[in-house]
């Protein structure tokens, strides 16, 4: 006997009201990116959030946040930052119809869902080509991928503090007990004004200012620290040298898993294993806080040799020191709903939007 098939539904607002608890139970175990503190911010950029639920003989399998956008003449995109929150690719695809059938039902001016799911490739080969066939039976095309954490370095927390830290690379481990031999203290700090100002600063001089890391509007960026802060998700952490911060990062907790979201670095400031500590420091915090991992958020995808090949390659080898090993997702794909509209979407609509998106809000991209 079959299943029941799977069925989305907008969320009651109850369930908007505690969106939050609710992103623990996903198969991902939960993400920042599809928050609601990432849905408030979204929203001062022309996005408006949909809380979607998908049940199976009402009972709950997963939600997902979809960002909805007016596109004049088209009519309204759907993007899901990270999601349908499925790992194997058989619930994707099942999640991925149960969604495009929402729309039809509901949001019949929607002409495309754009969404970049989080299940983990084993070979870079199927980062590559067509969508896979279980998407691809759908209609579902690939397109490049949009979240700068496409290529990621997790680390598991599901262990001992001695397991952890060994776990590490043995220049990673020397770092970390250099700085503490050091004197360094990790300290956390408020999510104000002048924390932020510090922030910037720091993030500013990623790569010793050379990196030329695509960063978001302040507003923005102060957005998110002051919303996941303000939820108790979010925590600033900081070295300070001589009275000032001279390394810092930023740390979200959602559901079960843990963000390295934001940080930054002085160079000439820094002594050696600062870096290193910092993260120590995280890591220990999630884990105490609950969390079962901790995605550290972006590295360089594995054909850059080079910060030249990509801004984020030296990053990403500090990273790496700390999982050995790298994750690469999917991809990002687009499920189109109305072809005539997609094609001009396509061809031209999505550059025309994307500019006029980066002129008034000063953002980086569209997404």
């Amino acid at each position: 006997m079959s299943a029941p098939a799977l069925r989305a539904r907008y969320a009651t607002p109850q369930e908007i009201s505690s969106w939050d608890t609710l992103l623990a139970d996903n198969p991902d175990g939960g993400d920042f990116l599809v928050s609601t503190t990432l849905a408030d911010t979204k929203r001062t950029v022309a996005w408006q959030p949909r809380y979607v639920v998908f049940e199976r003989a009402d009972s709950r399998v997963s939600v997902t946040l979809v960002l909805e956008r007016k596109v004049p003449l088209l009519g309204r995109l759907w993007y899901i930052t990270r999601g349908p929150a499925v790992t194997e690719l058989n619930g994707l695809a099942e999640h991925v119809a149960a969604l495009r059938d929402l729309a039809q039902r509901e949001a019949r001016s929607v002409f495309a869902i754009t969404f970049e799911p989080p299940i983990a490739v084993s070979e870079l080969s199927e980062l590559e080509g067509p969508a896979p066939a279980p998407l691809a039976a759908l209609g579902a095309v690939r397109r490049p991928a949009i979240q700068g954490s496409a290529s990621t370095a997790i680390v598991s927390l599901e262990r001992s503090e001695d397991e952890l830290i060994a776990s590490f690379d043995k220049k990673c481990r020397n770092m970390i007990r250099r700085a503490q031999r050091d004197g360094a203290i990790v300290e956390q700090l408020p999510a104000s004004e002048e924390t932020f100002g510090h922030m910037h600063r720091l993030m500013r001089l990623v790569g010793g200012g050379t990196a030329n890391l695509a960063l978001r509007p302040k507003s923005y960026t102060e957005s998110l620290w002051r919303g996941f802060a303000s939820a108790g998700q979010g925590q600033f952490y900081a070295i300070n040298v001589d009275g000032t911060p001279a390394v810092m990062s930023y740390m979200i907790v959602i559901g079960k898993r843990a963000f390295y979201k934001d940080g930054g670095s002085e160079r000439d400031r820094v002594s050696p294993g600062m870096s290193n500590l910092l993260i120590w420091q995280m890591m220990l915090d999630a884990q105490a806080a609950g969390a079962t991992e901790i995605d550290l958020v972006g590295i360089a995808p594995a054909w850059a040799t080079s910060t030249a090949d990509h801004p984020s390659y030296g990053l990403g080898l500090f990273k790496l020191s700390f999982a050995r090993e790298r994750t690469d997702y999917i991809g990002a794909f687009d499920l189109p709903i109305k072809a005539g509209a997609y094609r001009l979407w396509q061809r031209i609509g999505e550059r025309v939007v994307a500019k006029l998106h980066r002129s008034k809000y000063q953002d980086i991209g569209l997404y």
